[in-house]
């Protein structure tokens, strides 16, 4: 998916209170990160997340195994809950959990720090932006046109067609190598049994 026109927030991240973006980027920016690290989720003093699926609620979530591909560092942004809308041009009917992969292609480190500095000094940030591999999931609980969107989050900062409202992110403790595909697709069955024992283990 090509990077689409610069607007005054980046897109579908979650600003802290109190703090506005002044910084413009594109909905989906280059492909991936630096290097095929499948190594440990988050930098800081705490995760975003446990590893663990502690919630019974996310233990009982849909999961057919369907995943989305994205272009880093949006993807990792996602998993580690600082982006909480995803932009797209087109709709899915596909609620529940959504498997989130990294492409293949390494983002620019421009689009890092600008990423980086607008989540705030107190954002839990990805330790590494890693491709090509299995990030975690999200829960989608809707689907929202521009117009709902826009009626339902005034304050949103997704511009596209239709905006995807994700949930309870969950970062796997390792990432596993998989190839991405366009629009939601479904996981190998042994990737998605892999990936399911992950969460539990």
């Amino acid at each position: 998916a090509a990077a689409a026109a610069a607007s005054e927030v980046p897109p579908g991240l979650a600003a802290p209170p109190g703090l506005t973006f002044a910084t413009a980027h594109a909905t989906h920016g280059p492909d991936t990160a630096p290097a095929h690290l499948l190594a440990g989720p988050t930098r800081g003093a705490k995760r975003v997340v446990s590893s663990r699926v502690q919630d019974e609620r996310l233990q009982t979530l849909s999961d057919a195994g369907m995943c989305l591909s994205m272009h880093q560092p949006w993807a990792s942004l996602l998993t580690h809950g600082i982006k909480i809308h995803e932009g797209r041009t087109w709709y899915t009917s596909h609620r529940g959990r959504l498997w989130i992969a990294a492409a293949a292609k390494a983002p620019e480190p421009e689009d890092i720090a600008v990423l980086e500095a607008a989540a705030g000094p107190d954002a839990v940030l990805p330790r590494a932006y890693p491709t090509s591999c299995l990030l975690g999931c999200v829960n989608v609980t809707d689907c929202l046109s521009q117009e709902e969107y826009r009626r339902r989050f005034p304050d949103g900062d997704s511009q596209s067609p239709y905006v995807l409202i994700c949930e309870d992110p969950l970062e796997l403790p390792l990432y596993l190598p998989v190839k991405g595909q366009h629009k939601i697709w479904k996981l190998d069955r042994t990737l998605h049994e892999s990936a399911v024992g992950a969460l539990r283990a």
